[in-house]
């Protein structure tokens, strides 16, 4: 994605549209471009494959943010994040879809993984300087998105919604095990 994001600013900047200060800026901004619009068009292509869309959006509907205001573990290229990202999600659906286990187990375990995403607290990355005040805006976030969730829990259990409590409960232990080995490769007390 970098050297297709280098190239694209290298033709701009040929063609007079953006001046050498702003290079790099541009530079980023293709490649986050890039990434992004890669990741998303194989999550489309991965709930279209499965039948999923809903649900595919539920996941990313909790999964993002918790991911964005938690922290843990991140890869060290575009290509392994685009892959652990894409297996994450695929394996996710798929035990949606083919594994039914009782509400209230799937609440528990929900609860569970929960809990300890708010012991672990948010992780940061070496890469990504995060001052107190950032590491509280992140926590009153992540409490806040937990909150959410725990209502939505609620609901499905209300509702029986065995399948969408199973898929909560399902990304909640995903966000526990990167936050968890985030914290242990990143040495975080």
């Amino acid at each position: 994605m970098e050297h297709l994001a280098k190239k694209l600013t290298d033709y701009i900047f040929e063609k007079g549209i953006i001046t050498e200060e702003s290079h790099e800026i541009y530079q980023y901004g293709f490649q986050c471009f890039l990434e992004l619009s890669v990741s998303t068009i194989c999550s489309i292509i991965i709930a279209l494959f499965l039948h999923m869309i809903p649900e595919c959006l539920f996941f990313f509907l909790l999964f993002i943010p918790m991911r964005s205001f938690g922290g843990g573990l991140h890869m060290k290229t575009y290509f392994a994040c685009f892959i652990g990202s894409c297996l994450i999600l695929f394996s996710t659906l798929l035990a949606v879809k083919y594994v039914t286990i009782p509400v209230f187990a799937a609440f528990g375990l929900y609860i569970f993984t929960a809990i300890l995403i708010l012991i672990i607290g948010p992780v940061d990355h070496p890469n990504r300087e995060v001052d107190a005040q950032d590491n509280l805006t992140f926590i009153k976030r992540t409490h806040f998105t937990i909150l959410i969730s725990f209502l939505l829990a609620l609901f499905f259990i209300f509702t029986k919604n065995t399948r969408y409590m199973f898929l909560q409960a399902i990304v909640f232990t995903f966000i526990f095990i990167t936050s968890l080995i985030g914290r242990l490769i990143y040495k975080q007390p």
